[in-house]
């Protein structure tokens, strides 16, 4: 099995802790809900940490076995607040179609009033090969979840980076912070999904 190591960003910015922490976040719930989202595991290869995963040697088409999941991700992509979904993100190993890059989910390398401007809007610049019923039942999907297993994940995911000094800048009270602020955009994401403000007509770019 060939595998792909992403080794973390040099910068020295919180942006490199909180864009691991959304890639294991998105892969972690992506996981729970039977999405095509890649088992994504933080570690250590001597000097250098980075996140380990399967790698994927095509790019995607819609001749995938498993269309039908990926049209299904499009609602859990928003609900993220992926600003990064392109066509190039979706690939596939052995005929089966998987979406990659999910560093720039929740509030990673976005700033405050960025993150203000865009909390109720679609942000998406692919639509996955999906159409308004595809988007309605993943909704359904991520309506199944409930805030426990939210919270915990997202915490999971904080504690396994903030464990792994990827960031020397990423204290245990700046974490903090950014946890509740990512609770927060995820719980006002569902209530868009759900009431309808956020919803599948887009103009892609």
């Amino acid at each position: 099995m060939l595998l792909y190591f992403k080794p973390a960003k040099k910068e020295k910015d919180i942006n490199v802790a909180l864009e691991i922490v959304s890639e294991l976040f998105a892969s972690k719930i992506g996981n729970i809900l039977s999405l095509p989202i890649p088992q994504i595991s933080l570690v250590r290869y001597g000097e250098t940490i980075g996140l380990l995963m399967d790698y994927f040697p095509d790019k995607s088409t819609k001749n995938i076995s498993n269309l039908g999941e990926i049209k299904r991700s499009l609602a859990f992509e928003e609900w993220i607040l992926n600003i990064d979904l392109k066509e190039e993100h979706v690939l596939s190993k052995e005929s089966k179609g998987f979406i990659i890059d999910h560093g720039h989910s929740l509030s990673a390398w976005k700033p405050l009033y960025y993150i203000v401007q865009i909390l109720d809007k679609r942000v998406s610049r692919f639509d996955l090969w999906a159409n308004e019923e595809d988007f309605r039942d993943g909704i359904e999907l991520i309506k199944s979840l409930d805030q426990t297993t939210i919270k915990n994940t997202l915490k999971e995911s904080f504690n396994v980076v903030i464990e792994s000094n990827v960031c020397k800048l990423f204290t245990k009270q700046i974490a903090d912070e950014y946890m509740e602020l990512n609770l927060r955009i995820l719980e006002k994401r569902m209530k868009y999904l759900l009431d309808g403000k956020i919803s599948f007509a887009y103009n892609y770019r």
